[in-house]
């Protein structure tokens, strides 16, 4: 039989994607619906706010990483002078070292959940360990500075750690319709051989964030990878690559000098394994969830 659902959606102005997913009883999903819609309401300029995570300096010292700090201050950077013409305000936030605490992480969200307003964009950028749970239903994490074991029980890692699902949480409850996540998760040498039959399901699980909350995910590297690092171009390969996407490599097809989350995500694409290639001999491919309206994040050329 069919049943008639009724939903009120907050519409901002200009173009509106909406796309409706059916699951059943099984958790087998339907081909998606997409109305799209144009309003016309006052005019609005949209803010940009950043939270940008970078963590060297972990409490367990074994686990300390070199330019995760440096990363999270160059893409923020390249942000800041990329999107002064697109945005109205640009509101930038940066946790590094011993202030990336869980605690603080989350109280930096839910500030978000007050001040982004629906026709704001929003980024989420992390740099630091990301590790998954034992158990028959493994969960991701990404791990603040006081995480002193990777390889904790999930009862520890839920109460050090920031789960998948509490990223869902924060995600929906920011109202900025377009946000993008990039997650530059490093595992640890150690970690490699732990988590080589988890690949597959970390990737998984970052893909449900990507589809639940109707955003982008961009992450450095799956579980059988590890995310690289390199003296020689003083970042992580992934941020490295990143950065040169929003310099203005990423601006294909349409030369407007707009980089769109997609033209970056389609650079990433090509050129991580090419980096790591060249500097480690293996290929790093980046994972990349696409959902939701794609949009301009930096003019190239500021």
């Amino acid at each position: 039989s069919k049943h008639k659902l009724r939903f009120n959606v907050d519409l901002v102005n200009g173009a509106n994607e909406i796309k409706v997913i059916a699951l059943n009883n099984q958790g087998a999903e339907s081909l998606p619906e997409i109305v799209n819609v144009t309003f016309k309401g006052k005019s609005k300029t949209a803010d940009l706010h950043i939270l940008a995570v970078g963590i060297n300096e972990y409490k367990n010292r074994q686990y300390n990483l070199n330019y995760a700090v440096s990363d999270s201050k160059a893409f923020i950077s390249s942000i800041l002078s990329g999107g002064k013409n697109i945005y109205g305000k640009i509101h930038s936030h940066i946790i590094n070292d011993n202030d990336a605490t869980r605690q603080n992480i989350i109280r930096s969200f839910e500030k978000l959940f007050l001040h982004a307003k629906p026709e704001d964009v929003f980024i989420f950028y992390y740099a630091g360990h990301g590790t998954m749970s034992m158990g028959a239903k493994p969960r991701f994490f990404l791990a603040p500075h006081e995480l002193t074991d990777l390889y904790a029980c999930e009862a520890d890692l839920m109460k050090r750690g920031i789960s998948a699902e509490e990223l869902q949480s924060f995600s929906m409850k920011i109202q900025a319709r377009k946000q993008l996540y990039v997650l530059d998760a490093c595992q640890s040498g150690g970690m490699v051989e732990h988590l080589a039959m988890r690949g597959a399901t970390e990737e998984k699980a970052i893909a449900q964030l990507a589809r639940s909350t109707g955003t982008f995910w961009i992450a450095s590297s799956g579980s059988q990878q590890m995310a690289t690092e390199f003296k020689s171009i003083g970042h992580g390969t992934f941020t490295f690559g990143l950065l040169e996407g929003l310099k203005g490599k990423a601006d294909t097809g349409i030369k407007d000098q707009k980089i769109t989350v997609q033209e970056l995500s389609n650079y990433l694409e090509d050129m991580v394994p090419q980096l790591t290639m060249k500097h480690r001999g293996t290929f790093q491919y980046p994972r990349l969830f696409r959902y939701g309206m794609d949009f301009p994040l930096v003019m190239s050329g500021n």
